[in-house]
């Protein structure tokens, strides 16, 4: 799998800073461009002219997401680009670590090291044991994408014993499965928050000759479909599925590539269970899958691969999870 080398600069990993440049990138371009539609909102309130639910849309709906990418970008991108020059460092065992919900603490020099996990990463680290430290930013065995903590002189309040726990592959399929329904569920609810403004704007919009108002009630129609189209999408993500077939390939490739859009890709040739041979790319939603596969040269599909076909793929027992595209 991907790991950090030992004792070597965090910036001669592969892909780890253009990753991090271009979600810098993206993430405040984002952040700039909602702040903009903030700006907006309290022009448009302080006009008095439109209504109040346009106004009142752009400030509700975009004032958190302007946040949330500005905090991505300066606390996680920006902040771990600057350490880039140290090397990980690599902690084994994880004598004494606790966790509280999310929270998983690591005693590390003295204090503690608070950091979030979702449910696959810390069945992960309840198998395994080990994790990499960068500053605050940590890294799994196999994960590409670092995760800020804290340093805190005691644990969360209610913290108990982290204690080793064995993952069958299916289990962690499942929780990967759980934790991608939840983002269709949180999807669903800002659709239908942003559907229930949109009725909002076309009835209160004061000029109901604007072509806003009909544009509205589209918009919200359409935010309708799309609550509908994720709500069931999180139904069938989250539905038990049968412990996984895994069917192991060797890829011959290039080094992995981080696009425009900060999606880190890998494109290369194997040979599938029958003898065919077919061009190969995986990348998308998991930077993670595209690393692990330049890094080792082998890829782990979920079931048996067809030519022509996606498919599920990712590292058996590792919180990485992603599709690949065969050729014919």
């Amino acid at each position: 799998m991907f790991e950090p080398p030992e004792g070597v600069p965090a910036k001669n990993m592969p892909v780890l800073v253009a990753t991090l440049d271009r979600s810098a990138a993206t993430a405040g371009t984002l952040a700039f461009a909602t702040a903009l539609l903030v700006v907006l909102g309290v022009v448009l309130l302080v006009n008095g002219r439109h209504g109040i639910a346009a106004p009142v849309f752009l400030l509700a709906y975009m004032t958190p997401i302007s946040l949330f990418y500005g905090i991505l970008t300066i606390a996680g991108s920006l902040s771990m680009r600057k350490l880039v020059d140290k090397p990980f460092r690599l902690v084994n065992g994880l004598d004494g670590a606790v966790v509280a919900g999310s929270r998983v603490s690591v005693p590390l020099d003295g204090r503690w090291l608070v950091v979030r996990q979702p449910a696959p990463n810390r069945a992960q680290l309840a198998a395994q044991r080990r994790l990499w430290v960068l500053g605050p930013f940590v890294l799994l065995p196999g994960v590409l994408v670092p995760r800020r903590g804290s340093f805190r002189d005691t644990p969360p309040k209610g913290s108990t014993p982290f204690a080793a726990e064995p993952v069958s592959p299916g289990r962690l399929v499942s929780l990967q499965r759980r934790l991608l329904a939840s983002y269709y569920v949180l999807g669903a609810g800002l659709a239908l928050a942003a559907g229930a403004f949109s009725v909002w704007v076309a009835v209160d919009f004061p000029d109901r000759g604007s072509t806003l108002v009909p544009n509205a009630g589209v918009l919200a129609v359409l935010c309708g479909l799309a609550t509908l189209g994720l709500a069931v999408a999180a139904l069938v993500v989250a539905r038990p599925v049968p412990e996984p077939v895994w069917t192991e390939l060797f890829v011959v490739s290039g080094p992995a590539s981080v696009n425009l859009f900060g999606m880190v890709t890998v494109k290369g040739r194997t040979v599938l269970p029958g003898g065919r041979e077919v061009s190969v790319r995986a990348g998308g939603s998991d930077p993670s899958l595209a690393a692990d596969i330049a890094a080792t040269g082998r890829l782990w599909v979920l079931g048996v691969p067809v030519a022509g076909k996606t498919a599920k793929a990712g590292v058996p027992g590792h919180a990485v999870s992603g599709p690949v595209k065969f050729g014919r």
